[in-house]
């Protein structure tokens, strides 16, 4: 198939598949004589699985990290995987904890019913609040 179908079959921009080809997370389709890309069935999978990764917030460099590794999961030996994937798991427990100290924060001046003089934002000035968490 050609980059126009396969854009339509699977919602990806022509533009966004060449830059996975160059990426190395999208196989390099073979070429017809007249230099069009020429995509397998395969590679609808693949941009499936890419997608599925991204929404899982891995980034493209863990991704091609993972493709690799999905095959040999597939063959029973998925101990790459698992290991990828506890390690996103620690990540998105990290930013969890993160979010939750912003939303305490945020939490404490939205019920703040002070007048002028307001004893949280007196201490964000004075140095002696928690940093706000970190992105």
């Amino acid at each position: 198939m050609r980059i126009g179908e396969l854009a339509r079959q699977t919602g990806v921009r022509p533009a966004t598949l060449r830059y996975y080809e160059g990426r190395g997370l999208l196989s390099r389709p073979a070429r017809t004589n007249a230099g069009y890309r020429s995509y397998t069935p395969e590679c609808v999978a693949q941009l499936r699985l890419i997608h599925w990764a991204k929404g899982l917030g891995f980034t493209l460099r863990e991704i091609r990290e993972m493709t690799g590794a999905v095959g040999q999961h597939a063959a029973g030996r998925g101990d790459r995987v698992r290991a990828q994937m506890r390690a996103k798991i620690a990540e998105v427990d990290a930013k969890m904890s993160q979010l939750a100290a912003m939303r305490a924060q945020l939490e404490g001046l939205a019920t703040c019913h002070c007048e002028s003089d307001c004893p949280i934002l007196r201490q964000v000035l004075a140095g002696t609040t928690p940093p706000s968490p970190r992105r």
